[in-house]
């Protein structure tokens, strides 16, 4: 698999006794201390980052030649491309802690949908373009406060692979935040789709602060914690939110004078029985909560019933591998090729 900035697929782990990877390679070029494979902490963390960025990116390639438009087109293979290295990134992380038998690969195309641990709004079959901007841009919104805050981590490969994610990250965060405030600033249809878009997948956004199993964050995280953390993407998505004029609060410019079709974020019929296309699934017949004040305002805990990816909230269930049918679906195309030729070398 290709990492980010590289031409040509990383090479496989060394055996015992060769030179240390470059994951394991300190900046003054020494090797850095390695926690054992059996630190579940660590490797749940690294996993749910990794199987996030993977999904994400393949369902971003599939705009890949139906964009709206060629520069577009262009962008969104572009930043297909980047999430699917840095998963690549994530995923050698992971290899060179024993997991995956040291493959890369097989920690990406070698496990089922239940062994995924990403976030279920990723999953879910891509909709409409403003559908797609919506999960995208909570998507990037959040990458904007995770990868700084690993950014210090205390475990040098896990901060050197988040400074440099962070880098790329940026772009793809300036560029949906364009997208949202130019689609809410237009008024009529284009506003009205993106107003019903993020009023479905904002609650189930709330599944990427979903904690992790064995999850011990504070072993990896310096200085913030996952509430934190939550607070701080809620507070930049509204910032966005007011910019575009979605935002209830008269913040936004508009002085509360609205025209039909143009409530602000979550004021519109809300969905039951999960998404259907665009944004994310959920658990059926779990109601997805409607925002009424036009901000980020989280589900409330409990508003999903039984046991499926809604269980707790609204898009919870992904980090303990409970996913929709779209996950297995989309694994089932993304690895054909891969079980084609079992044990082959590419």
């Amino acid at each position: 698999m290709r990492e980010p900035g590289d031409a040509k697929a990383s090479p496989p782990s060394p055996p015992a006794g060769a030179e240390p990877s470059r994951a394991t390679v300190a900046a003054g070029g020494g090797p850095v201390p390695q926690p054992p494979a059996t630190d579940a902490a660590l490797s749940a963390l690294l996993l749910a980052l990794a199987d996030d960025e993977l999904i994400a990116g393949h369902r971003a390639s599939e705009w890949t030649g139906v964009a709206p438009f060629l520069e577009e087109d262009v962008a969104f293979s572009s930043i297909a491309q980047d999430e699917v290295g840095h998963a690549a990134l994530l995923y050698r992380l992971l290899a060179d802690l024993g997991h995956g038998g040291g493959d890369p690969d097989a920690l990406a195309f070698g496990r089922g949908p239940e062994a995924f641990r990403n976030a279920v709004l990723l999953e879910a079959p891509n909709g409409d373009w403003a559908a797609e901007i919506a999960r995208h841009f909570l998507y990037s919104e959040y990458e904007a406060v995770l990868w700084p805050a690993l950014a210090d981590s205390p475990y040098p490969p896990l901060a050197a692979a988040a400074t440099r994610i962070a880098r790329e990250e940026a772009y793809h965060c300036a560029h949906f935040r364009q997208w949202v405030v130019a689609l809410g600033r237009a008024g009529g249809e284009a506003r009205d789709r993106l107003r019903r878009a993020l009023a479905r997948a904002l609650p189930l956004a709330a599944g990427f602060f979903e904690p992790l199993e064995d999850e011990d964050r504070a072993a990896y995280w310096r200085g913030i914690t996952l509430a934190e953390l939550e607070a701080r993407w809620r507070a930049g998505v509204h910032q966005v939110l007011k910019q575009a004029g979605l935002a209830e609060d008269g913040s936004d410019g508009s002085d509360g004078r609205r025209g039909p079709g143009t409530e602000p974020v979550g004021a519109g019929p809300g969905s039951a029985g999960g998404l259907a296309g665009p944004g994310a699934a959920t658990s059926e017949g779990a109601p997805v909560p409607q925002a009424t004040d036009g901000k980020v305002a989280g589900p409330p805990a409990g508003a999903a019933e039984g046991g499926g990816p809604g269980a707790g909230r609204p898009g919870f269930g992904g980090r303990r591998g409970q996913h929709s049918p779209a996950l297995a679906q989309l694994l089932e195309e993304m690895t054909s090729v891969y079980r084609s030729e079992p044990g082959a070398a590419w």
